[in-house]
């Protein structure tokens, strides 16, 4: 079945990736002092910014739709020389607006010594991210999951010897782990490109073509830029109210929980053509609610585990206090994780009927809510509110993406029930581990933390037993077990 074949492949680049990433984390935790870290991430994240801006959503909106959807050679050849075109001329104005941006840097954030530096290694990483996007995501169109998996793969490993080996023996901090990311997605961007170079003929370019691409595309910008806002304007409300430390911390937090991503990852990146190409069928709409359980039930064990086993770990890494309550900002995060592919990927409604601007809409109210939420909560509840007010906006996007899809084209999952499942579990994993309860998991045994993490797996997973082995897949593992 293609949908299980390049959701191995994908899952395969994605777990190998974060295999490597995770390797490296714990080494810069150990030599990266909290600030250190929120400098990295902060560029990091504002890189991801501007690529979104530079990429006018054409390589990944519009391009996908057009290429599927024509019907020889020489058309697709003309869709993605087009994306080429006008992605390449849109990151080239944003890095320009980047470095032009740099006087207004100390007013905006609290702790960059050089700015000029600062928005140097995000006008790199900018460009070197979307040349290596672009590429990377006409094989995932073109179905070459295998030659993407190897290229990710490598790219891993070779980043992450880099590291290592810059952190340890050479004392690199952030800047010099950024500048080293940002050359090997150079060569990453490079073999992908050039694999697909059979699709670029920029000959083929066309007028018709470009106001077909912007037609589609460009509304769903705003998407792609709310969606950020949804899940990452967290780092950037610490940095400017509070301080890096905060962002270092809470950027911690954030690379444990993305251990839930990475497990997912691969699924989705097959679930979009999967979707496209199925929902003809008279058992789609079933199907993908009995996905949307199993994804659902996944999603809350994560929050168990990584919520309550994310703490102790990074604390044998680093027991100097500073990060001691980490275990109650992770659970809110996954959860945000969680509820933004509930919410966003399990409502196909949109996509199905071509009408993406509900989507736009939906992210939109959501975008507009984290920011009030984080400006509002984050003076009063620190690295918390962030993670609540991710939580909340992704809740509230959720809502309003599944009542909207199923008016276009319904789909029978639970959704409200998963919801509030989410939430509760939530509640308790992060609560039971503030400094301000009485019996305060970290206050008590190994065995009581395993028995707790346990009951609370088996309470969050057996309402949704009956979707999961309706889907199938528990007989096959089971089965391969026995």
């Amino acid at each position: 079945m293609p949908l299980f074949k390049d959701t191995l492949f994908y899952s395969m680049a994605n777990w190998g990736r974060r295999l490597v990433g995770f390797i490296t984390a714990p080494v810069i935790i150990v030599y990266f002092t909290p600030e250190n870290y929120g400098y990295m991430s902060l560029v990091q994240t504002l890189a991801s910014f501007c690529s979104i801006l530079g990429l006018l959503a054409v390589a990944d909106q519009g391009l996908p739709r057009f290429f599927i959807d024509s019907k020889d050679t020489l058309e697709k050849q003309s869709y993605v020389s087009t994306s080429f075109f006008i992605s390449g001329l849109g990151v080239f104005m944003v890095t320009f607006l980047i470095l032009c941006s740099t006087p207004l840097i100390p007013f905006f954030i609290k702790g960059i010594r050089l700015p000029l530096l600062f928005t140097a290694l995000i006008a790199l990483i900018c460009v070197t991210r979307s040349f290596h996007y672009v590429g990377s995501n006409m094989l995932k169109w073109s179905f070459q999951s295998s030659l993407f998996t190897k290229i990710t793969l490598i790219q891993a490993v070779t980043g992450s010897i880099l590291t290592i080996g810059g952190i340890i023996f050479l004392g690199w901090q952030a800047k010099g782990v950024l500048f080293a990311g940002a050359l090997v997605a150079l060569g990453a961007g490079a073999w992908a490109n050039i694999s697909v170079r059979d699709y670029i003929r920029f000959s083929s370019l066309s007028k018709n073509k470009i106001k077909a691409l912007a037609s589609y595309s460009w509304p769903l910008l705003g998407l792609n830029i709310f969606a950020f806002f949804t899940r990452s304007l967290d780092r950037i409300f610490l940095a400017s109210l509070t301080s890096l430390k905060a962002v270092g911390i809470f950027s911690v937090a954030y690379t444990i929980a993305s251990i839930f991503e990475t497990l997912v990852s691969g699924f989705f990146f097959a679930w979009g053509p999967y979707v496209l190409s199925t929902f003809r069928k008279k058992s789609a709409p079933q199907g993908y609610a009995r996905y949307f359980s199993l994804f659902s039930c996944l999603g809350i064990m994560s929050i168990i585990v990584l919520g309550l086993w994310g703490s102790p770990v990074v604390l044998m890494l680093k027991p100097d206090g500073d990060y001691k309550e980490i275990g109650v900002f992770i659970p809110w995060i996954v959860s945000g994780t969680l509820l933004y592919y509930l919410g966003g990927y399990f409502a196909p409604g949109p996509a199905i009927k071509k009408k993406t601007y509900w989507k736009l809409i939906a992210f939109a109210i959501a975008a507009s809510t984290n920011a009030l939420l984080n400006y509002t909560l984050i003076p009063r509840l620190g690295i918390l509110g962030a993670g609540i007010a991710t939580t909340a906006s992704s809740l509230l996007a959720g809502i309003f993406n599944q009542v909207i899809s199923n008016r276009l084209f319904f789909v029978p999952n639970r959704w409200k029930f998963s919801f509030a499942m989410i939430l509760v579990f939530t509640t308790i994993v992060s609560f039971s581990q503030h400094e301000c309860f009485v019996y305060n998991i970290n206050g008590f045994s190994f065995i009581w933390r395993v028995t707790v993490s346990v009951v609370l797996i088996i309470l969050g997973s057996l309402p949704f037993y009956k979707d999961i082995k309706a889907t199938g897949l528990l007989n096959k593992f089971t089965g391969k077990l026995l």
